[in-house]
């Protein structure tokens, strides 16, 4: 049974592609000839994360970026949802857009603490929340056209100390995005309603070029849903949804310079809605009220100096504000209203350089510097009015970061590409008001890595990475504390550290069946060794403590095919961890999962639909009988109409059913079951 779905799902999706593959043959028989098949690949889109621009096949780096049309084809109501498909990513705890935690080739954690191995980032701005029992990121799938996931702890140089697991970015969309062939109005009216849950969310985008070089857009989007039902109809709670979001954004180009500009935005989501406690875990089930507001506000500046090969900078200052009020929590003796606050202030100077060494031989050079200081606060109400500081395992303090970062990439020929890098941090972490101890803790840790990608021709290419990465401590594992460990906090806390091999091949062929079409693989294979990992300790030790040697390995497979007509990708990941000291499995590794999707684009008639698969296997490799998770085998459908001509044009219809079949399963690493099938109708509108 363990593989059986996969190799099942694998017969289907290669009888599926032979079958189109006959039929987009025959239409290529009759149809002009259209080239650009292998620019419509995932693997080929531009990656703006990864230092120097280049399309995700040749970045040595296991990397996957969603689109636009990927964002709004997904329908998804969280970004749970959004990220699922995506190789060795998963979806932990809760499946409210309050229960959500991430986890990365087996990095991440239910519980939310220790959520900072993962870098969540918004236009740049890093995105940080622990709360016991509850998700860490909260966000609108809606107000993004980009998502890139940069897999591994090579990510760290340009973002971070301490992305063990790697990096999410989100971009969200721009006024330019909408105002086409010099248009200086536009508006974007989209809604959807999904049957399951009764769910229905609406958005409304306007973009205006009020004066001359300046671009403005305003949003705004409200979700709303209420608990689902899974396969077997029993319905899941919490798993209702009730949010709003906003996101203004402008940009001002200098002297009408499309590379050298000004920008500014300012975005906000919002929920208000009764929950249950302990939403991550699912082990409680008393009620509690949750406000939730994230506000992120970020200005930003962009110079290229008129295309100069030394000078490409760009520079921001931004604040982030996360804060849940929690109120009717009976559960908490004489509390009646508690808050959960991180105020962040950070920036960052970054600047690119390009050097032509020879005809055939170039070399770029990014170069760094970033800082961040963020409060954390938690005052708690009692019924007579008095205010009390951060309980013991949620503790006030204030954790300062400051880091700087070079990372060169060497061209020869189009052949090899080198990529050196090195990033050095420093961490302060002060205690707040209620913690019983006035020390102050420091570290800093360098961080290099090296890759390497060499092509052999135009078809095949091997790749390869070694990164030593290092995660410093964060406030709620140092100064942690429960009653039977009052003053017994975790200051000798040694910083993880990760060393991380990977080592890859890609496929390029085009023109395989009929002129035209293209076909991309990228295989990654990854060993991660990660000593002192942090992670809870017993009722009679400090609230954190370190544990020896723990590895994490596997192999990811991405792979697309694409003709004037046919589409289908696959994702495959096979990840495995041990704790190595003990010889026991890690708890946080995901069963093997493979994704496929296999469509039939009619260009002509702007339609599009196929079939999408999700196959895992079942997960008997964990340290405790209760925590083993059956396979399953999930099948979807969709269809987007977009007109390409006449009165129609600009309008988007998308439908699918997902879980087709109805069936009851629960994805390994989620605390609930997934939903039961459900039909989903969206309409779009640009003006």
């Amino acid at each position: 049974m363990v593989l059986f779905s996969v190799r099942k799902a694998a017969l289907v999706a290669g009888a599926s592609i032979a079958l189109l593959a006959q039929a987009a043959h025959a239409q290529e028989a009759v149809l002009t000839h259209d080239d650009s098949a292998a620019a419509r690949l995932s693997l080929g889109r531009v990656i703006v994360s990864a230092g120097a621009e280049k399309v995700a096949i040749d970045t040595p780096q296991a990397v996957t970026s969603l689109d636009q049309q990927d964002i709004d084809d997904a329908q998804a109501s969280t970004i749970g949802e959004l990220l699922e498909f995506i190789p060795g990513v998963s979806t932990q705890g809760g499946v409210s857009a309050l229960g959500q935690g991430f986890n990365i080739r087996g990095l991440g954690t239910g519980l939310a603490d220790s959520d900072s191995r993962i870098l969540m980032q918004i236009d740049g701005v890093t995105k940080f929340f622990e709360q016991y029992r509850m998700g860490s990121f909260f966000s609108e799938p809606e107000l993004y056209k980009r998502v890139e996931v940069l897999r591994g702890p090579a990510s760290s140089t340009l973002y971070g100390a301490g992305a063990l697991a790697g990096v999410v970015n989100f971009t969200t969309k721009d006024a330019s995005d909408f105002l086409k062939d010099g248009d200086r109005f536009a508006l974007r009216l989209r809604g959807g309603y999904e049957t399951n849950a009764d769910a229905r969310f609406g958005s409304a985008i306007v973009a205006v070029q009020p004066v001359e070089n300046l671009d403005v857009l305003a949003m705004y989007t409200q979700r709303k849903s209420d608990n689902y039902e899974n396969g077997a109809g029993v319905e899941i709670n919490p798993s209702n949804v009730d949010s709003s979001a906003y996101l203004v954004k402008s940009r001002y180009y200098v002297g009408g310079d499309r590379k050298h500009s000004i920008w500014a935005s300012y975005q906000n989501w919002l929920s208000d809605s009764a929950q249950i406690y302990d939403q991550a875990e699912g082990f409680g089930t008393t009620p509690v009220r949750r406000k939730v507001d994230d506000d992120t506000a970020v200005v930003g500046y962009e110079n290229d100096f008129g295309g100069s090969k030394l000078f490409d900078l760009s520079a921001q200052v931004s604040w982030a504000m996360s804060k849940v009020e929690q109120r009717e929590t009976t559960f908490l003796p004489g509390v009646v209203y508690s808050e959960f606050s991180y105020e962040t202030w950070q920036s960052r100077v970054e600047n690119r350089s390009r050097f032509d060494l020879a005809s055939d031989l170039s070399a770029f050079l990014v170069l760094g510097v970033q800082t961040y200081k963020q409060e954390r606060r938690n005052p708690r109400t009692t019924a007579a009015g008095m205010i009390t500081p951060g309980a013991a395992t949620h503790p006030e303090g204030d954790m300062a970061k400051n880091g700087l970062y070079a990372q060169a990439e060497v061209v020869w020929s189009d052949k090899l590409t080198i990529i050196p890098g090195v990033r050095m941090d420093w961490t302060k972490l002060k205690p707040g008001a209620g913690v019983t101890t006035a020390n102050v803790v420091k570290n800093d840790a360098a961080s290099p890595k090296i890759a390497a990608i060499y092509a052999f021709g135009d078809a095949f290419a091997v790749f390869g990475s070694v990164a030593h990465t290092v995660r410093m401590p964060v406030l709620d594992e140092i100064y942690s504390r429960t009653s039977a460990t009052a003053s017994n906090f975790s200051l000798n806390l040694s910083p993880e550290k990760s060393d991380n091999y990977e080592l890859g091949f890609t496929v390029s062929f085009d023109s395989v069946a009929f002129p035209g079409d293209a076909f991309r693989l990228k295989t990654t294979a990854f060993r991660n060794d990660v000593s002192n990992l942090i992670v809870r300790g017993a009722a009679t030790t400090p609230y954190f403590i370190n544990v020896g040697e723990s590895r994490f390995e596997g192999v990811e497979f991405e792979a697309e095919y694409a003709s004037r007509g046919l589409f289908a990708r696959a994702g495959l990941a096979f990840i495995r961890g041990d704790d190595e000291i003990r010889g026991v499995p890690l708890n946080t590794i995901p069963a093997d999962e493979l994704n496929l999707t296999v469509g039939y684009n009619w260009r002509e008639l702007g339609l599009s639909a196929g079939w999408r698969g999700e196959f895992a296997a079942d997960q008997n490799r964990v340290s405790t009988v209760s925590q083993r998770s059956g396979g399953y085998a999930v099948h979807n459908l969709f269809v987007a109409w977009r007109p390409v001509s006449g009165a129609l044009e600009g309008l988007e219809v998308r439908g699918s059913v997902d879980n087709l079949f109805d069936v009851t399963f629960q994805r390994h690493l989620a605390t609930f079951d997934a939903e039961g099938r459900t039909f989903k109708l969206t309409l779009a509108k640009d003006f």
